[in-house]
């Protein structure tokens, strides 16, 4: 086993019995779909909806059901509560009918807006009864790709943490090898939304997210230099990760770089070590504070240097705040400014 592998069992002993499904066979009539769908929290119904609104909107634009038509897909609404006696804002159809799911269109030309029921395309839209049949089989089937969910909520199938976690703590070591691993953003995306509504995850997300495990831990494993795993400092790499998914792994994959392209704003500087050196006197002058003088001072300084994003040069500056010039910080910037910190700080000690 290797070393980091043993660092992370102490962290997170695995669970007794704790396994996730690999395949499921359970098709619900829409009665027990809809129950199931009805005791799930309202963020985990807003969660589902997006993933039936994307569904939804990809079998429109795929199979081209209303190619023939004036009118686009443009939404859907759910009354989970359809028919039953809790108070509920009412859903209908355009000739009047109470809905449980209404389909709404579009028109690109006129801006016009039809609210439907799945069995009224053809009524109101006048396309082909085929096209119609097509349209209800199309919803079916989404229905059904859904049901996975419903499924794994129902049989009490928690979000996988575990090996969520185990993911982060790869994550957080990749960030120092030699040959990093690019992590698939859409997937942690979409995970992390889960893990916040507290919903079990696709059975191919799963299985995506353990061999998005498996190549980056090949890369550790490959990697002859061994550190010190601090608790504290993983802790505060997964806290940021899932504040805001997309944005954390868009720097993460830049910041991977060894050159300046991911984070340049104008100008590659002309002496690296000259600008690493300015950089770091105006770090220390802040003495990690960050008053509103200081912040107004670093925004300044920001817009008006020449070489780093002054997002990024913002970034950086909060992280010495937080950790001074110690692991922590070196961590979590840019390679091409960490080696450039490091190269001149040693050059400091080696002068003393």
């Amino acid at each position: 086993m290797e070393e980091w592998q043993s660092v992370f069992e102490e962290w997170f002993p695995k669970e007794i019995n704790k396994s996730y499904p690999i395949k499921i066979s359970k098709q619900y009539t829409s009665s027990q779909r809809w129950e199931i769908y009805a005791k799930l929290t309202k963020k985990q119904r807003e969660l589902v909806d997006k993933h039936r609104r994307y569904l939804i909107s990809s079998r429109f634009m795929e199979e081209h059901y209303l190619a023939a038509t004036d009118w686009v897909f443009s939404d859907f609404k759910i009354n989970p509560f359809f028919r039953t006696k809790r108070s509920q804002q009412k859903l209908y159809c355009e000739c009047g009918r109470e809905l449980k799911v209404q389909y709404i269109v579009k028109s690109p030309k006129t801006g016009k807006i039809l609210k439907l029921g799945i069995n009224h395309f053809a009524d109101h839209l006048h396309v082909s009864p085929t096209v119609a049949a097509s349209i209800h089989q199309g919803m079916t089937k989404v229905d059904l790709a859904l049901d996975e969910l419903l499924w794994l909520k129902q049989k009490n199938i928690d979000f996988p943490e575990g090996l969520w976690q185990k993911y982060c703590f790869v994550l957080y070591q990749n960030r120092r090898m030699k040959q990093p691993y690019l992590p698939d953003i859409k997937l942690a995306q979409r995970l992390a939304e889960f893990r916040q509504v507290e919903m079990p995850i696709y059975i191919a997300d799963y299985q995506a997210l353990e061999n998005e495990i498996k190549k980056i831990s090949e890369h550790i494993n490959g990697q002859p230099k061994k550190r010190q795993i601090k608790k504290e400092l993983f802790d505060d790499f997964a806290e940021e990760l899932v504040k805001d998914v997309e944005e954390f792994l868009i720097n993460y994959r830049a910041f991977l770089r060894k050159d300046w392209q991911s984070i340049v704003y104008e100008e590659v500087p002309v002496h690296p070590n000259a600008y690493f050196e300015t950089f770091i006197s105006v770090l220390r002058k802040t003495k990690r504070q960050r008053t509103p003088e200081v912040t107004a001072q670093m925004e300044y300084f920001a817009k008006n240097q020449r070489f780093i994003q002054p997002k990024i040069y913002l970034f950086i500056w909060k992280q010495y705040c937080r950790y001074g010039f110690t692991e922590g910080f070196f961590d979590s910037i840019p390679r091409i400014v960490r080696n450039g910190f490091l190269k001149v700080l040693r050059k400091e000690r080696e002068a003393i």
